[in-house]
């Protein structure tokens, strides 16, 4: 079936010639249709289709067209130059001349066509990209290496844009499949792909640019007759002397194989893993600025909870050869989709004392990210080339972390990693291996009922490898966290040098209990740090209507938000501007967390909260 070609379109040998009706050159030339077409074409006889698309207008819309010699019996040639109908007998290589027409002038463009008998052959080859390293010196491009295209989705498409065949390439960037056919080309597409089957793994990962209509990147070679040899495709970086100078086309398979690596990192705790769809957007317009992300304003490189964004702005910040900040972003993903994560996101430094949902949430992207590249050191590249690092961590440096401890993102890569990897030092006796991690995360991890953080992580840890409890505590000391023996964290308070609260307090139905707001003075921002927000804990023991009050001592600006176990769903939410703040719901048995804020951080008030039933 005839159809019209999609993705990137390489042309050869493109001959056109244009004239006009009266007026500059230029201006006829930004208003006649702008004609390309491929050399020599061959064209399988007996294809049916309806407005076939063998020549490219990249100029204003094309009102009438013509060929001279006439084309084959059997073939309509369309006011917009298209083409159906079916071709019953061979024809040899002819010549032909389309010439398009509008209000403005006409163009003509010339190839040579073949109609021929189509055969059945094997098409083989090998697809890889250029992978720049990042190293202590920023992005090397002088040591460029192929690595294969893992995974990927091919296409085999002839002259008429028909998908003669579709098939993946393996592990080391081979492909094979047989088609029936003339001349065609390869296509790889920026996408992983493999449907649901019972107790199969399924996975749909597409790396698009969000700056060009979400179109799914793409890179093909030339035609080649089928039957003969197809030569290895490589996708360039792009990158010339000193800068880029060409289509950076290898940036969107080095992002889709960190999405490769991190699956296959999952596949090896769980082997009939489900990933649901995850839509990678990069751009070369893609910088650290807040706005229009169809602009490519993206703040940086994130995970919204749905999609991920990466950065691409050259001599600002690039990151698709940052592997460890890609495979942090995709282990965001990881979390939010097998798991559960509550961190409140935002602005956040290895320094910084934070809140212990987002200190677990960015200790784990890091951590993860690092097992899924297999690299202990995480780096982040930035400023002109791309020869500056940003950010350099060395997973394996626990015990001399500033503000070490369980509110610090770096205090929890260090820990996971420990639990992780085979290489004992200080503290580090413990090799569970990914597995163990997994297992966690899809269980206990996300079922908890207290906010998601290294305490319900470690407590559920222990209680899956009770054998191991003494290493583990060894591990977290070195961080300077004394063992954890509960997922609410008892026995820690916040940071505040008088009336510290404990990290969460606990409520009884009918009992008034206060709390005094620890807020941070840490970082750049308050709104993530730890103690802006607040934690409380209760249970249900029978179903019914019940109602939270909340009263400060001064104006507030109090929010609260209440959680039942295993669910990042609130069941009751409120706000208010005043010292009050009450609301009701019917709860049923269950485990409750609960977070209040008030985003006035007023200091050195109390916040009375009252549980009734009723």
């Amino acid at each position: 079936m005839f159809k019209k070609s999609i993705g990137y379109l390489v042309l050869v040998g493109a001959v056109f010639v244009g004239c006009g009706s009266g007026g500059s050159s230029e201006n006829n030339l930004k208003g006649i249709p702008i004609l390309s077409v491929e050399e020599n074409l061959t064209i399988t006889k007996n294809v049916t289709g309806k407005n076939a698309t063998i020549l490219e207008n990249s100029g204003n819309a094309i009102t009438s067209c013509r060929v001279t010699p006439d084309l084959p019996t059997g073939l309509t040639l369309h006011d917009d130059c298209t083409i159906s109908g079916m071709v019953e007998e061979d024809v040899n290589k002819t010549e032909y001349t389309f010439t398009a027409t509008n209000s403005v002038g006409e163009t003509s463009a010339t190839t040579t066509i073949e109609f021929a008998t189509a055969i059945i052959g094997t098409i083989a080859g090998t697809i890889s990209y250029d992978y720049v390293p990042l190293t202590d010196r920023g992005l090397e491009y002088a040591n460029t290496i192929k690595k294969p295209v893992r995974g990927a989705v091919v296409e085999v498409i002839d002259v008429l844009g028909n998908v003669l065949g579709r098939t993946d390439t393996s592990s080391t960037g081979q492909y094979s499949i047989e088609v029936t056919g003339t001349t065609a080309k390869v296509r790889v597409l920026a996408k992983l792909f493999k449907s649901p089957a019972t107790g199969e793994a399924s996975w749909n990962f597409k790396v698009k640019d969000n700056t060009n209509g979400d179109a799914l990147y793409a890179t093909e070679g030339s035609f080649h007759d089928i039957g003969t040899s197809f030569p290895k495709l490589n996708v360039s970086s792009g990158w010339g002397a000193s800068s880029y100078s060409s289509r950076r086309a290898a940036a969107p398979f080095a992002i889709l194989d960190i999405a490769y690596a991190g699956m296959e990192k999952i596949k090896t705790a769980q082997s009939d893993a489900i990933f649901p769809p995850l839509n990678i957007f990069w751009s070369v317009n893609n910088l650290a600025a807040s706005g229009n992300i169809k602009l490519g304003q993206i703040t940086t490189s994130h995970f919204n909870g749905e999609s991920l964004y990466i950065l691409g702005k050259e001599d600002q910040d690039t990151d698709e050869y940052d592997t460890g900040v890609v495979a942090h972003e995709w282990s965001h993903y990881y979390e939010a989709m097998f798991s559960r994560s509550d961190s409140v996101g935002g602005p956040h430094g290895e320094g910084d004392q934070l809140d212990i949902r987002l200190a677990f949430g960015e200790g784990f992207g890091t951590s993860v990210g690092c097992m899924i590249i297999e690299n202990k050191m995480y780096r982040d590249s930035l400023g002109t080339k791309q020869a500056q690092l940003a950010v350099r961590e060395d997973l394996e440096a626990g015990g001399h972390r500033a503000n070490a401890g369980w509110y610090s993102e770096a205090s929890v890569y260090d820990i996971l990693y420990d639990i992780y990897d085979s290489h004992d030092d200080t503290g580090d006796r413990l090799s569970l291996g990914f597995e163990a991690i997994h297992k966690v995360l899809i269980d206990k991890q996300k079922n908890t009922p207290a906010f998601t953080s290294i305490f319900s992580f470690i407590t559920a840890l222990k209680e899956e490898y009770p054998l191991e409890k003494d290493k583990i505590d060894a591990i977290t000391s070195n961080e300077s966290i004394s063992p954890i023996n509960d997922i609410y964290g008892k026995g820690y308070r916040g940071n505040r040098k008088i009336n510290a609260n404990p990290l969460y307090a606990s409520l009884e139905i009918g009992k008034r209990i206060s709390i005094y707001p620890n807020y941070n003075t840490t970082g750049s921002s308050l709104a993530n740090k730890l103690g802006t927000y607040n934690f409380l804990e209760f249970t249900i023991l029978s179903e019914g209507q019940y109602t939270i009050q909340v009263d400060g001592t001064s104006k507030t600006d109090l929010e609260f938000n209440v959680y039942k176990e295993g669910s990042k769903d609130s069941v009751l939410s409120q706000t208010s501007l005043g010292r009050s703040i009450s609301g009701s719901n019917n709860l049923s048995v269950g485990r409750y967390r609960m977070e209040i804020i008030d985003y006035n951080l007023a200091k050195n008030q109390t916040l009375y909260i009252q549980l009734n039933k009723g």
